[in-house]
């Protein structure tokens, strides 16, 4: 290869089009920091030991997108000065670049450019004698023939990858353990890829699983939005990161489906939810590292300027992640680590992609402040710790490279397994089985070599059935799970393949089982279906269940017609056949359902599953059925289960518009056993007119049911119905008059119009609750726009039915000119204007307050929160806020509040659909099929509408309304903006490590709940009552709930108000932890129902898995402080793995 050496850097010190233009198209570049990398150097703060330094930098590379060493230290890069997009008539530029440190000073000193003119490669790895680069369409291998350092042959190894989206195109290409090349692609790519075994299709985002030399091409999983990582640990289980999600570390099996996969009813989630956007993967380990770095796993949050650290355990079939110390982060904006790896010397290496401006939708492709020249390679290595040298591969005899396997650096293995793959296969199967007669069995690494030469021979297309089977019986479960994947892979040449995947069933290990029925769910028999489905007896964990629900689901076409037909019963167990069937797209599973139920004599837990099941499935008579049998007498019943069960069974009736049989004996056994809430929702949902004078009784009573049976009157309808609700439409009691207005709007919505606009003058109107409804079709809005004709509104209340209209997603100025009118408001509101947006910027930078501006956030007029998570935290509708500060420039910042559908985020347009009975919904689409739609509306809510009930369906705006922040004053919304633009940063609006509890639902205030009180104590609140309501809440961004503003109740015992909120720990792996709460003092514990005694805010406690509950009351009275923050923290030595919902 030839290689240029280049002098010392000379860094130049100004973008050249900072100043090239004063135009309104610039808009504000004053924020552009000098690109001096010593200037970016001086913000970087790295853990204590630890040190960085300039690797490379432009003008050696200018954009590095993908990198990887070779086996000789040198470092391949993918360069594009072109991306995002090119321009017409530019030309493509972009590179693979050779970067070498040859003094070893830790700096590259020679640059070769190997292969130009390419169009934004997004991917690179060397291997096979050249160089494997993603580019656009094809994956392409370059090789060098003459040894001038520069490619001069291509080969088009695969083509028909999508292109639709170019940071979504074929990337992150890695070498795995097992001689495969693995390739990502992303939620918009739809590849069609040539194959000599067929075309083989990723639609969407996934994992392709690629072997050069046989061509075999077959999709590893799929899902993701944009997996811009990918990597294998020390034991050959699978790793990976989302760039555009926010789940942190994502644990990766084959056949698994993940967040964004077309058409998918279930998916995996992440290890970290309510991370940022991580880019990238490495696992961390060899010598230079301290002990405690080695297997730590690192990813760019290229958003949030840092590069992160997790520690990733072990946990029943899958793992655990949590986030530790950072690698490296900085307070620079243009610094984004979007590449991480290993380097031959122990270092770590960093892709710096330097770029102030990382949007993509949301920020102008065009934009002046997206830098094309710039990027830069950082080093970090451990202070005073010696570097490791690199092994000469070329000149090692084959013996040699196996001893290299037992080496604990990552790269030094594969590089000696890549290497093997050049020798004679016949030599390589026979030097491996020889070193294998020679291993130490008393050596600690005994297990994990034997399987490291498993590995080594799959490189060369061997498998050795002996050796794998010594490796299926290994003590260490975790090689019985890597072979356990290597023998389904060549499960063609490993005779007996099926009885060591039916033995894995049964390992004791849940990572072993879980291999093993991802093995038997591609034989596609009913034995497979068997021996996998049997493994719902043992203990499941999300990944073990997936992984069996996948399976069945995919071999539906195998069990389910012998189900059917009554010749296969998945051995007579009625948990593993509802599991079955409930993992299918089936309507017709009801009759098979009912059945089974009909021979469950003895009440068991599964029967109340099939009961509530067959209200999914069945029909008329099915869903009689069920009822009778959770209501059949002389039987012994967890009422409470066959209550919530019955419940149920009426939702869905009601959802499928289906009245079972018998309904009015239902209705009897309901009357007869007492249970007069399910007597309540029948009749109203069954139209049951004998029991309609009951719910009458119950309307007027004082009653814990009684907004329950007013809710009601709306479907019972009737002259007695229209009476009723028109006197409680006038009541005092806010929860009352809700329920009334809500239930007229039902039977006669000119007169809940009119009640409406009555409410909307009193102080404490409930239009929140009942507005919405009414501007949900269009008759409502028109008669409402009648109704407001002349009439006159508090300010407040008038600012209030703005708001609700504005949030319903519907253009609707007319109405909101009405209310504006009645209010008596000023028509003025925030028009951005090119001066305006300066300003506001200044003052951002010099005035603004983060901690008001969080104050404002959480007002809940604005509905941040009900809309926007952070970190988790928070709604659905629209993106999560926890690195917008990071990522987001002022000025988009502004112009997204002021102007919300300017530009609008990919996949959160919303859509409004019209129904066949006139209501309109609007929200974003979640799911999509031939038979339904599910929208997330901006109620934060899921509603599914069937297709069939469609009559209008068109794309909308944004679901944040124009004018949003027209109330703000102008301080508060600089106040706000300096919120958000802190989001991410270094310092107290980045999200901390530890593990504070941040959602929560907090008890509203009602007649019933305070009837519950009174009479029964406030131990109630810690249990499940039927007749509360609990209402989302959520914590600050520094973890505290402040508790001045939660609802409180007072029982009548007690001069003390209470407030009472709630939140649940999923424990995953059981063991020991402390519950710690800051300022405790007048705060009642309650775990899982029993009341916990606090010692200095904290109680130590064991959890063995499952979710278990904390609720907590706050005695508003005499507290020292306004804020509580809740945190659990794993105690001593203690294995407990958790996270809080």
């Amino acid at each position: 290869m030839q290689t240029f050496y280049l002098p010392q850097l000379a860094f130049v010190t100004v973008l050249p089009f900072v100043f090239a233009s004063t135009t309104s198209a610039q808009r504000n570049l004053t924020d552009i920091p000098d690109p001096d990398p010593s200037v970016e150097k001086a913000t970087f703060f790295l853990p204590e030991g630890f040190e960085a330094n300039l690797f490379a930098s432009d003008p050696q590379l200018a954009k590095p997108i993908h990198m990887n060493f070779d086996s000789k230290g040198q470092l391949w890069v993918a360069s594009s000065e072109v991306y995002p997009q090119i321009k017409p008539g530019q030309d493509a530029t972009d590179k693979i670049i050779v970067l070498k440190d040859t003094t070893g000073d830790g700096k590259a000193d020679a640059r070769t450019v190997f292969v130009d003119n390419l169009l934004i490669p997004t991917g690179v790895v060397p291997g096979d004698g050249g160089v494997y680069v993603a580019n656009s369409t094809d994956l392409i291998h370059y090789s060098d023939t003459d040894g001038d350092g520069i490619a001069d042959r291509t080969r088009i190894v695969l083509s028909g990858f999508g292109t639709e989206d170019t940071h979504h195109l074929l990337h992150t290409l890695r070498w795995g353990p097992d001689g495969a090349l693995y390739m990502n692609q992303s939620i918009y790519i739809h590849s069609h890829v040539e194959t000599p075994s067929g075309v083989k299709r990723l639609l969407g985002g996934g994992i392709w699983r690629f072997r050069p030399e046989t061509m075999e091409l077959e999709i590893y999983c799929r899902g993701f939005v944009n997996p811009w990582g990918h990597h294998f640990d020390y034991w050959g289980q699978s790793f990976a990161t989302d760039g555009a999600f926010v789940e942190g570390i994502n644990y990766v099996f084959p056949g698994a489906v993940y967040r964004a996969a077309p058409n998918e009813p279930r998916f995996l989630a992440g290890l970290n939810p309510g991370s940022p956007k991580h880019c990238g993967l490495e696992i961390l380990s060899g010598r230079h590292l301290p002990e405690q770095w080695r297997g730590t796993m690192v990813a760019n949050d290229f958003r949030g300027n840092r590069v992160c650290r997790f520690e990733v355990t072990e946990n029943n079939a899958g793992y655990s992640s949590t986030q530790v110390t950072e690698v490296i982060k900085s307070s620079h904006v243009a610094f984004r680590p979007i590449d991480v790896k290993m380097g031959p010397d122990g270092a770590i290496y960093v892709a710096d992609w330097y770029n102030p401006i990382i949007q993509h939708g949301e920020v102008d492709f065009r934009d002046e402040r997206r830098d094309h020249v710039h990027g830069r390679i950082w080093r970090i290595t451990a202070k005073d710790r010696p570097l490791l040298k690199l092994p000469d591969y070329d000149s090692l005899s084959v013996f040699q490279l196996l001893d290299l396997l037992r080496s604990p650096e990552n790269w030094v293995r594969l590089y000696a397994k890549l290497e093997l793959k050049t020798r004679d296969p016949a030599r390589v199967i026979n030097a491996t089985l020889n070193w294998l007669s020679r291993l130490d069995k008393n050596s600690e690494l005994y297990q994990h070599n034997r399987l490291e030469a498993a590995w080594a021979l799959q490189n060369v297309l061997h498998i050795d059935p002996d050796l794998v089977g010594q490796l299926l019986k290994s003590p260490e479960h975790r090689v019985r799970a890597a072979a356990m994947r290597l023998a389904s892979v060549r499960r063609d040449k490993l005779p007996n393949a099926n009885q060591h995947f039916q033995t894995g069933c049964q390992d004791e290990n849940p990572r072993v089982r879980l291999e093993a029925v991802r093995a038997l769910a591609e034989n596609e028999d009913l034995p497979s279906v068997s021996a996998l489905a049997r493994v719902l007896r043992e203990p499941m964990d999300r990944f073990l269940d997936f992984a069996i629900w996948r399976a069945l689901r995919d071999n539906r076409d195998v069990w389910l017609p012998k189900v059917q037909s009554g010749e296969f019963t998945f051995g007579g167990d009625a948990s593993q056949l509802l599991f079955a069937l409930r993992s299918i797209d089936n309507s017709n599973v009801g009759q098979t359902l009912t059945a089974i139920l009909a021979e469950q004599e003895t009440v068991q837990a599964s029967g109340f599953e099939i009961a509530t099941a067959i209200g999914e499935y069945g029909d008329d008579a099915s869903i009689q059925t069920a009822l009778l049998w959770l209501l059949k007498e002389g039987r012994e019943f967890d009422n409470e289960l066959a209550k919530v069960s019955s419940l149920r069974l009426v939702a869905s009736s009601i959802k499928r518009n289906i009245k079972p049989r018998g309904a009015i004996e239902i209705a009897q056994r309901y009357a007869a056993l007492g249970w007069h809430l399910q007597l309540l929702k029948a009749t109203a949902a069954w139209d049951l007119e004998e029991y309609h004078s009951f719910v009458y009784e119950t309307a007027e009573s004082n009653s814990d049911l009684q907004t329950e049976a007013i809710a009601a009157l709306g479907s019972v309808k009737g002259d007695r119905a229209n009476s009723l609700l028109t006197g409680l439409v006038e009541s005092d009691n806010a929860t009352i008059r809700s329920a009334a207005i809500t239930a007229l709007s039902s039977i006669s919505l000119p007169t809940a119009i009119t009640a409406q606009v009555k409410d909307l003058n009193r102080e404490d109107t409930i239009a929140t609750e009942t507005l919405p409804k009414i501007l949900a079709s269009n008759k409502g809005q028109d008669l409402l726009l009648t109704a407001l004709q002349g009439a006159k509104l508090p300010p407040d209340n008038a600012k209030l039915a703005v708001s609700i209209t504005r949030a319903t997603g519907n253009e609707l100025p007319a109405l909101i000119t009405a209310f504006r009118n009645a209010g008596n408001l000023d028509e003025s509101g925030w028009i951005l204007s090119a001066s305006l947006k300066s300003e506001l910027i200044n003052q951002v930078i010099n005035q603004g307050d983060p901690y008001r501006g969080q104050d404002i956030y959480r007002r809940k007029n604005l509905q941040c929160m009900k809309c926007h998570g952070i970190g988790g935290a928070g709604g659905k509708v629209g993106p999560d806020l926890i690195s917008i500060g990071a990522s987001a420039p002022v000025d988009y910042l502004i112009e997204s509040l002021i102007s919300p559908n300017a530009k609008i985020k990919e996949n959160f347009h919303a859509v409004q659909v019209l129904d066949v009975n006139g209501q309109i919904t609007s929200g974003i689409i979640i799911k999509s099929d031939d038979n339904s739609i599910q929208l997330r509306t901006a109620k934060d809510e899921l509603v599914t509408i069937q297709r069939a009930d469609i009559d209008l369906q068109k794309q909308s705006r944004s679901l944040m309304p124009d004018g949003t922040v027209d109330e703000l004053t102008q301080n508060e919304l600089v106040n706000l903006i300096a919120f958000l633009s802190q989001l991410g940063k270094i310092g107290d609006f980045a999200l901390s490590k530890q593990r504070f509890a941040r959602s929560w639902q907090v008890l509203q205030f009602s007649p019933e709940s305070h009837r519950v009180l009174n009479r029964n104590g406030i131990d109630s609140a810690s249990k499940d009552v039927e007749v509360f309501q609990w209402g989302n809440h959520y914590a600050t961004v520094q973890g505290f709930i402040p508790t001045g503003r939660l609802p409180r109740i007072a029982p009548h015992t007690l001069d003390n108000p209470f407030s009472f909120i709630r939140s649940n720990l999923e424990v995953t792996q059981s063991g020991e932890l402390t519950i710690s709460i800051e300022h405790a003092d007048n705060i009642l514990l309650w775990l899982n129902g029993k009341p916990t005694p606090l010692t200095n805010g904290k109680t130590a406690v064991t959890l063995p898995i499952g979710t278990h509950r904390i609720v907590l009351g706050v005695q508003q009275a005499d507290r020292d402080s306004n804020n509580i923050r809740v945190n659990a923290i794993p105690a001593g030595e203690s294995n407990i793995q958790f996270q809080w919902d």
